[in-house]
């Protein structure tokens, strides 16, 4: 019985290394990471996804041994967590750009005096921010991203199997990587949407500034809105295309 125990507790180990890679990333992933999903709809997700990638990288083991054994297991469970975390963190960024990006727009069209509550960050926010997300989460069902972020956890474990010591600098670096890229992916999103909008002040600037007569400063809201929602009917399939292949390039990306 002794050598039985001996023989399964590294292999139950690697298990919970596994389990704690797997359960960081779903928490902060696109898609597992709703907050609108129950948190036993989450664990429970995560538990086969974690033993179905430990069965595929061979069920590596771990087995801290010495009288450190249970400080190392700590540190590799904190370790692990870490990785699942950046993983995650890094492919949200997506949604939190787009997000972002709807916000702008909301407020360059004039569509910010109204906010709901979002089901996803459990925050306030404007509909024009609302639809973006959603339209970026659609597109990344669409694209696989899920998949994705499955085969990262699949081909991180190969790499750095359970327990491995590992740098945090990288994860640090691709975090600020990532977040600043997500800067830049909000203003590339709304970038199309304000030029719109900016136009249509100019244009009714111009006009009113020909024809005074015509007192078209009383409908300049409606041309924002027109302006501004017909650059977003046209533009938004391409920004959610554009957040999906972020955060599947943050999962693809060896992150």
């Amino acid at each position: 019985m002794s050598s039985d125990a001996a023989i399964l507790t590294p292999t139950l180990f690697g298990f919970v290394l596994v389990l704690f890679r797997c359960s960081a990333m779903c928490s902060m992933a696109p898609l597992f990471g709703m907050r609108a999903l129950p948190r036993r709809l989450r664990i429970g997700v995560a538990v086969p996804i974690s033993f179905a990638a430990f069965a595929g990288a061979g069920f590596p083991a771990f087995s801290p041994t010495g009288g450190a054994g249970l400080s190392a297991l700590l540190g590799a469970a904190a370790v692990e967590t870490l990785l699942g975390l950046v993983a995650g963190l890094c492919a949200r960024f997506a949604i939190d750009a787009a997000e972002a990006g709807g916000q702008v727009i909301s407020v360059a069209m004039g569509l910010s005096y109204g906010s709901v509550i979002d089901p996803i960050n459990g925050a306030n926010s404007t509909a024009i921010a609302e639809l973006m997300s959603l339209f970026a989460l659609a597109a990344m069902v669409a694209a696989g991203v899920h998949r994705e972020a499955i085969a990262w956890l699949c081909r991180s474990l190969i790499t750095i199997p359970p327990g491995t010591p590992f740098a945090l600098t990288p994860l640090c670096a691709a975090v600020v990587t990532h977040a600043i890229g997500a800067v830049a992916l909000a203003v590339r999103m709304a970038y199309p949407v304000l030029v719109a909008v900016v136009f249509g002040h100019v244009s009714l600037g111009v006009i009113s500034r020909t024809v005074p007569q015509l007192s078209i400063n009383s409908i300049g809201f409606s041309v924002t809105i027109l302006t501004g929602g017909g650059a977003l009917y046209m533009m938004a399939p391409h920004i959610a295309q554009l957040a999906a292949r972020t955060a599947a390039a943050a999962f693809t990306g060896g992150v």
